[in-house]
């Protein structure tokens, strides 16, 4: 059953990575503005389900691994985000890499012990 769980919730994140990927680039062609969403949404978002989910044990197993492992997997994606990185860099396009490249590991960084003291509350 779990392994269901975490499939299904992965396909999900990965249903909605594609979605707001999607729509993104309608606003920003030529930035990968819907992976940086994503993974920043995904590190806020483990920062305090991952309090409330672990820690407070608020939900048990296997649902619990549906939403980190799976839901948050999916959602995420820094296969993505090396690749795009690397397109980035590769172009040159020196604002916009280390805007996305910092973007995604430092203000993702930031919002995971953000997302942590919220779920502390």
């Amino acid at each position: 059953m779990s392994y269901f769980l975490v499939f299904l919730g992965g396909g999900i994140g990965s249903l909605l990575r594609f979605i707001i990927g999607r729509i993104s680039i309608k606003f920003y062609p030529f930035f990968p503005l819907g992976t940086l969403i994503c993974n920043l949404t995904g590190m806020f978002l483990i920062g305090i389900l991952a309090i409330w989910l672990i820690d407070k044990n608020m939900l048990v197993s296997p649902f619990r691994e549906m939403i980190l492992v799976g839901f948050l997997g999916g959602l995420t994606t820094f296969s993505s985000f090396g690749y795009e990185s690397y397109i980035l860099f590769s172009q040159n396009r020196w604002q916009e890499f280390f805007l996305y490249f910092f973007g995604n590991l430092v203000l993702g960084f930031i919002l995971f012990f953000i997302g942590r003291l919220l779920g502390n509350l």
